[in-house]
């Protein structure tokens, strides 16, 4: 055959189209093999591990006024689905100050760009706490250390997104931000 035309264009690209196929099929089968050998309990279980301890350290941040009977700090349990991960239960975290209700919920642990987010939803808006290398000042490209200490960090609003240390002011920030707007 060889004389041309478009039939040769025709199998030569389908035997291209093949090439790539093949190529293709190779790689997801290699990143279902990867995802295999990642332990997603483990996983699972580190993320509601910092959750907790964020919980933790937002009522400690509140306690004079959880103490003094001033915000009111309840849990329920609600469901996330994720990728690899499944189906699980995480526990959201409901403040009550005054007649404002805020809600920090999570939304999971299998996020680009973090370890994990909470979002901080009152009235007047949202916010969102995410867990991310401790270094980090901003969302980056560049590729993670190998060892990572991860923090919870509050993040700006975009176009520029920035993350500012969790501690109690900036916490008090977002909170009266949320619900008073």
């Amino acid at each position: 055959m060889g004389d041309g035309g478009e039939w040769d264009s025709v199998m030569n690209s389908k035997h291209n189209g093949n090439t790539d196929f093949r190529a293709f099929v190779k790689r997801e089968q290699a990143a279902a093999a990867d995802a295999e050998r990642v332990d997603w309990a483990k996983e699972r279980d580190d993320w509601l591990g910092h959750l907790r301890e964020l919980y933790d350290q937002i009522e400690s941040f509140l306690a004079e006024y959880i103490e003094a009977g001033e915000i009111k700090c309840d849990y329920r349990d609600i469901r996330l689905n994720e990728e690899d991960i499944g189906s699980y239960s995480a526990p959201e975290m409901m403040l009550k100050i005054g007649r404002q209700e805020v809600a920090m919920t999570p939304a999971g642990t299998l996020l680009i760009g973090s370890k994990g987010r909470v979002d901080v939803e009152g009235p007047a808006g949202r916010a969102h706490l995410l867990l991310v290398n401790s270094e980090a000042s901003g969302p980056t490209i560049a590729a993670p250390p190998k060892e990572i200490k991860w923090a919870w960090k509050i993040a700006t609003r975009p176009p520029i997104i920035r993350y500012s240390e969790l501690t109690q002011e900036s916490l008090f920030q977002a909170l009266m931000e949320v619900a008073n707007g």
